[in-house]
């Protein structure tokens, strides 16, 4: 066993990360976070030049000297697992992540946390105007009402339908399952998770939804049953690949295993799919009368949308 893996402060770092992920109201987002800053902290106090003595107590791998060297190498991009695309250096929403985890971890173990001022947010870019995304409607139909229409785009309308129907977030689509369509695909169901430096209870609410968002779920879930029809077990998510891929796992030899298609949507893979669509949307649509090109982010559409729950 590695001398790191026998320090008694990753001992209690464990069982403090056992103790937030075990409760209900932590949601697979966070624990997903949770799990990434404390796989590198564990990285951190093996890089040369961190302080020894964080080994001996979570209170001290807490304290104001290892958090200071760990934020610096996580920014810095030298605890990454896997090459970045670009300079590799954290921005500013990870970067608060990380501190928002070690505040609760810290929580979790009984300990105090010394931390750095958090780095102000970037303002906000501007929402998706309403003539951006009537037009974006309109041109996404078209391609998906089109015989033998490809599943990628068929998913993609009807997901950018619920979008502007309820303004939910990646992972709150991601976390949609079946269950949480009524039987005519009149509402749907969203638990929302608000964003913020603790673990906060949900929040449910049962959203209309409109025709053309109605007509594109229907198609959509006669492609998904075609798309889950061979994988091995249930699967319930409203949104599946559409293809197979790696699952970026490694087995021994070195090789990612390949997930087939029918697999729930990951967060990553959802927030891909719509960027690949919007720049072709973009290149289609090049040179129309008051077109401005669609941003590449899906948050920018959600932010433009204002949805009220049904009574």
């Amino acid at each position: 066993m590695a001398a790191q893996d026998r320090a008694p402060a990753l001992d209690q770092l464990d069982r403090a990360l056992l103790r937030v992920t075990a409760r209900a109201d932590t949601s697979a987002a966070r624990a997903r976070q949770l799990r990434w800053v404390v796989g590198e902290l564990r990285r951190a106090l093996v890089q040369e030049g961190f302080p020894t003595e964080a080994r001996g107590s979570l209170a001290a791998l807490l304290s104001a000297d290892p958090m200071r060297r760990y934020l610096d190498l996580a920014q810095s991009g030298r605890l990454r697992t896997r090459a970045a695309a670009g300079t590799g250096v954290s921005t500013t929403a990870s970067m608060r992540v990380r501190m928002d985890c070690l505040e609760i971890l810290a929580r979790a173990g009984s300990v105090p946390v010394v931390l750095p001022e958090r780095p102000a947010m970037p303002e906000l870019k501007p929402p998706v105007g309403a003539r951006q995304r009537s037009l974006m409607l309109d041109w996404l139909t078209a391609h998906a009402e089109r015989g033998g229409g490809d599943p990628g785009r068929i998913r993609l309308f009807a997901l950018i339908g619920v979008v502007l129907d309820t303004g939910a977030r990646v992972g709150e689509l991601c976390a949609l399952r079946l269950t949480d369509l009524d039987p005519d695909e009149r509402t749907v169901r969203i638990v929302r998770r608000p964003q913020a430096r603790s673990v906060n209870p949900a929040i449910v609410e049962v959203l209309p939804l409109s025709g053309p968002t109605r007509a594109a779920l229907g198609r959509w879930l006669d492609a998904r049953e075609e798309l889950v029809r061979h994988v091995q077990g249930s699967v319930d998510a409203v949104w599946v690949s559409v293809r197979g891929n790696h699952s970026g796992v490694p087995d021994r030899e070195g090789n990612s295993r390949r997930r087939p298609a029918g697999m729930p949507l990951m967060p990553r893979g959802l927030a891909r799919a719509y960027t690949r669509t919007v720049v072709q949307l973009n290149v289609d649509m090049a040179g129309r009368p008051g077109w401005e090109p669609v941003p590449y982010r899906l948050e920018q559409l959600r932010r433009a949308v204002d949805a009220a729950p049904q009574e």
